[in-house]
């Protein structure tokens, strides 16, 4: 009976680790973090190109310090919240079965 709980364990640990590698490699996760740097950057140029982010894969060109630059900075920072806290919760359900694990 302890084998199985173990072996059970030691799966969810290895499937949420699969799940943390998916969301953090995830091309939408990268996007995100990178948009947020270039609208964050105060040096460069003044009109920068980012995606849309309620309509993701449409271009638009801004002015870095623009009120829709910063209106999409934020939209930017709640989706990376978003990630920011499933990664967490995952880890957390990570460090639940690694205890149950390993003691």
């Amino acid at each position: 009976m302890m084998g199985s709980t173990r072996s059970n364990a030691l799966i969810q640990i290895m499937q949420i680790e699969d799940e943390i590698k998916r969301v953090s490699n995830s091309k939408r996760y990268m996007k995100i973090q990178q948009y947020i740097r270039i609208l964050q950057d105060s040096s460069g140029k003044a009109i920068i190109n980012v995606e849309n982010p309620n309509d993701m894969g449409k271009i638009v060109q801004l002015r870095k310090n623009s009120v829709k630059a910063k209106e999409y900075l934020k939209v930017y920072e709640d989706l990376l919240l978003e990630y920011d806290m499933l990664l967490s919760e995952l880890r957390n359900r990570k460090k639940v079965f690694t205890t149950e694990l390993f003691g």
